[in-house]
């Protein structure tokens, strides 16, 4: 029993050490994603913001199309942060977006290119990493070069614009950007430090745009640190329709549906012209259901044989062979019946009628036992014979001779 145990302990052993260097061999990698995306919980994502934001405002949402595509409307919030690849037609198409009544957050090192405000570098503070933080804001930005600025960032105590914030106490941040809002102009001041604004907001038609030289404060493993929080926050204290947070310029970009690529009034009136024509289709008595094939299309009929014969006989005109055999037929029931030869004459035929039937009918009997009459015509009896008898003759002399069929067989 004891060895058993030993055998049984021995076993497990050697299982959890076969998985643990499994794991370890194979361990999977997660994807390393650029910095500042929304969904990512790595320690430079922002998802921790995204989701207490989430409980704060009635909808947050991804953006992944081009600017020119923000939705219509107003009351609504764009986010971007250190956005790449923004040209001056995505500037133009956002600042339109804005006069109609929406709000910009830009976080961005170095928002160049913006004629609303410029950056120029604070003191003595860019002269040694103006290379770097150039680079750093640049399409190509890594992860490993922005956590290197964030090891040479300095701690800067940070004023705050007196109806900013209600937070008390000395504010601190780490500030990781050699680059300084250039003051003046109809913007309004947010916070700064010793070097100079940090933060500012310019009123647009009936939006505005605040801009923040800081975005490493919203990461993941930064926000809760030094006065980040409580800087940013304040932020989004407004309360917006819908919350959109630009991943187009991360890299995340999609292309617009089938339907978004056309105008709404185009979309509806296809849609009407749809419908329209699915009406006229039932209304002309079309059916969508399934088809049915009826019965006698597909189930060989018992006479179909003696249709066929006589379709052949009446497009070759063979009228008087067809009038031929139901004489002989008759002649054949007259000798069942009666006793009557099959070469027997009419002449002999109607005698042996009187007595069995009226005058009328044995007049009719001899008359159906004779030769049919030709369709007219000078030629002989042999031409005529090709030729056959005509329709109407052929209906008349055909409906006679099955009345007369008909009376022997019920004799």
């Amino acid at each position: 029993m004891r060895g058993l145990n030993r055998l049984h302990v021995g076993l497990a052993l050697s299982i959890l050490l076969f998985l643990a260097l499994g794991y370890w061999l194979v361990k999977p990698k997660l994807p390393d994603q650029p910095p500042y995306l929304s969904f990512s919980a790595d320690i430079d994502g922002t998802k921790a913001w995204k989701e207490l934001l989430s409980t704060k405002q009635k909808a947050i949402k991804e953006w992944r199309l081009n600017w020119k595509n923000l939705p219509n409307g107003e009351a609504m919030l764009l986010v971007a942060l250190q956005p790449s690849g923004v040209t001056k037609a995505d500037r133009d198409e956002l600042l339109d977006w804005v006069r109609k009544g929406n709000d910009v957050v830009l976080f961005d090192r170095n928002p160049e290119g913006w004629k609303l405000w410029g950056t120029e570098l604070a003191g003595e503070i860019g002269k040694d990493s103006t290379k770097d933080s150039t680079k750093n804001s640049t399409k190509n930005s890594t992860k490993d070069s922005t956590n290197s600025t964030k090891e040479s960032a300095s701690v800067s105590t940070i004023r705050v614009s007196p109806d900013y914030t209600s937070a008390e106490g000395l504010l601190t941040g780490r500030v990781d950007t050699p680059y300084r809002i250039k003051p003046g102009g109809n913007g309004r001041v947010l916070f700064e430090d010793e070097h100079g604004v940090l933060a500012s907001r310019i009123e647009e038609g009936s939006g505005s745009i605040t801009v923040v030289l800081t975005p490493n404060w919203m990461q993941n493993g930064t926000i809760d640190q030094e006065s980040h929080f409580e800087l940013v926050w304040p932020l989004f204290a407004k309360s917006w329709d819908a919350v959109w947070v630009d991943e187009t310029h991360h890299g995340f970009g999609t292309k617009p549906g089938l339907l978004a690529v056309y105008p709404a009034w185009l979309v509806l009136a296809s849609v009407q012209l749809g419908l329209a024509l699915l009406l006229w289709l039932w209304l002309r008595g079309k059916r969508f259901g399934p088809v049915h094939t009826p019965r006698a299309w597909t189930v060989r009929r018992g006479d179909e044989g003696v249709h066929a014969v006589a379709a052949w006989y009446e497009r070759l005109g063979y009228q008087h062979e067809a009038l031929a055999h139901q004489q002989l037929f008759l002649r054949q029931l007259l000798h069942q019946r009666w006793g009557l030869s099959p070469s027997a004459s009419a002449l002999q035929a109607a005698e042996a009628a009187r007595g069995r039937m009226s005058e009328a009918q044995a007049a009719q009997l001899a008359r159906l036992l004779e030769e049919p009459p030709a369709s007219g015509g000078s030629e002989g009896p042999r031409a005529a014979k090709q030729r056959g008898v005509s329709t109407q003759a052929f209906v008349q002399r055909t409906r006679e001779m099955g009345e007369m069929i008909a009376y022997l067989e019920k004799e």
